[in-house]
Formats: structure tokens, C-alpha cells, sequence
């Protein structure tokens, strides 16, 4: 029989470690696939790889503590003032989700975000890109620096900084409402996500992630949204092989990319700690 869930809270300390871990599991692989790149195109530079593979590795650790735990903290804030996240569960079995509550908070967590990135941006790119545009004034690339110069006036208009935001949060707010809405289909026909879960205290805790099931409905909901995108790339101007190209490779990229991360979930929550989550019965 199926429960109605409504997400009350997220431990942030167990969401930050997980999904941190796996995005360090990712950036690892990343590594390898560059430094087998630069070996394979261009041998002699392969010590380059040295200097990348630290580089992508504490990068990605240093954006997901932040991303994650900014995100968990945003939710559970934004649930006094917003609608919470409502599921409905059979047997593990995650048949349909809210879909208006989900796309308002995550697009509004969303804006937040680009917000914050934007006042770090104000502070830290003007004296990058100052830096840069005399370097390059000294070394004789004027119009290099011109371009670059204009780019930062773009950067630091309020209508540039109003469209950012705003539009963060409307493009957010339409792609997670379509793909909620795909995933109600799929999980009517019975192609819902499947997880394990157990309870600790007050907590949900989630055991494990089918990877199979998570794999197929993540690939088919990026195929359609990556149709989406191509149709409206074709309006635009683009091709039908565009599109083609758009679709396999959201098809293919998000059932690999959804593979790996329930395979590293499985892998490393016993070890890390697994996401905890608060639920209340409806």
C-alpha cells in the first residue's frame, strides 16, 4: 500500500559527506580520463597531469562541501516559508512526486545560490580580470584586453545581474516541473526509483539506491528534456542531426553518469555515513 511522505528536513551533515564523496569519486575518474587524454594525444606533456589531477580533485571537494551543505541548509529553511516536497512510496518504491512544491523550492534554492556566486563573483573577478587585462596591456594583446575589459562592464550591469538571477530561477523552475512530471509517468508505469530505507530515531535513513532503476528514468528524462533543448535549438536555427546528437547523448551521459553515482552511493555510504532525511506521514 502506498504512504504519502512529505520531506520535512535534510541532515545536513550526512548530505554534504555523501554527495560530496561522490562527486571526489567522479572528479577521480575525470582525472584518469584526462591524464590517459594528454598521454594519448600528447605524450610529452603527460607530467602536465600532475599539476590537473590535484587541481580537479580539492576543486570539486571545496565546491560540493559548499554546494551541498548551502543546499540541505537553503531547504530546510525555505520548508517553513514554502510548501515542503511531497512523495508518495510503495514498498521502497518512489511512485510519484510533487511536482510544483519541487520545482518552486529547488528553483528558489537555485537563485539564492546564484546570488551568493554573483556577490563572491563582485569581489574576486574584477581584481582576476584587472589583473589579467594588464598583463596582457604589458604583453602587447590590446584588444584581447578590450574584449576583456568589455566583458566585465556586461558582468557588473544591473539588467545583467537581474536576468542571471531571475533566469536561474525560471529555467530551473521549468526543467525540474517537466522532469517531475516525466517521472510521474514512468513511475506510473511502473518504472519508479527504488530505494531501501530504514528508520533511525526520528530519521529516514536511505540504505541503498536500486542502480538499474535510477539509471533508466534518469536517462529517459534527460533524453526528453535534451529534445526539448534540441527543438528549441532547431527553431533557432540549429540542425536535426543537432538534435539527434542532443538526445543520445543525454540518453546515454545520464544513464552512465545516474549508474556510477547509485553504484559509488552503495559503495561508500556504509563507510561515509548515509543520507538521512526527515519524513512525515501525510
Amino acid at each position: 500500500m502506498a504512504s504519502v511522505k512529505e520531506l520535512k528536513s535534510i541532515d545536513l551533515s550526512s548530505y554534504t559527506i555523501i554527495l560530496t564523496g561522490i562527486g571526489v569519486i567522479f572528479a577521480l575518474l575525470l582525472s584518469i580520463i584526462v591524464t590517459i587524454g594528454i598521454g594519448i594525444v600528447s605524450p610529452e606533456n603527460i607530467g602536465v597531469s600532475i599539476y590537473i589531477i590535484p587541481t580537479i580533485i580539492v576543486g570539486t571537494f571545496m565546491i560540493g562541501i559548499y554546494r551541498y551543505f548551502s543546499e540541505g541548509l537553503f531547504y530546510n529553511l525555505l520548508t517553513k516559508k514554502l510548501k515542503n516536497i511531497k512523495f508518495a512510496l510503495n514498498n521502497g518504491e518512489l511512485i510519484k512526486i510533487s511536482t510544483t512544491e519541487t520545482a518552486t523550492i529547488i528553483a528558489t534554492i537555485t537563485a539564492i545560490q546564484s546570488v551568493l556566486i554573483y556577490l563572491v563573483s563582485t569581489f574576486i573577478l574584477p581584481l582576476m580580470l584587472n589583473t589579467t587585462i594588464q598583463t596582457l596591456m604589458f604583453s602587447g594583446q590590446q584588444l584581447l584586453a578590450y574584449n576583456l575589459y568589455q566583458i566585465m562592464l556586461l558582468i557588473s550591469q544591473p539588467m545583467t545581474i537581474i536576468m542571471f538571477i531571475f533566469g536561474s530561477f525560471v529555467i530551473t523552475f521549468v526543467f525540474v516541473l517537466i522532469g517531475t512530471y516525466i517521472y510521474n509517468i514512468l513511475a506510473s508505469k511502473g518504472r519508479g526509483i527504488v530505494l531501501e530505507l530504514s528508520k533511525e530515531n526520528n530519521m529516514t535513513t536511505i540504505d541503498s539506491i536500486d542502480m538499474m532503476s535510477f539509471a533508466i528514468v534518469i536517462a529517459i528524462i534527460n533524453g526528453i528534456l535534451n529534445l526539448i533543448i534540441g527543438i528549441i535549438m532547431l527553431i533557432s536555427g540549429g540542425t536535426v542531426m543537432a538534435i539527434i546528437t542532443s538526445v543520445i547523448s543525454g540518453v546515454v551521459g545520464g544513464f552512465i553518469s545516474a549508474a556510477l553515482a547509485a553504484i559509488f552511493y552503495n559503495f561508500i555510504a556504509p563507510k561515509l555515513g548515509k543520507l538521512k532525511i526527515e519524513l512525515i506521514d501525510l
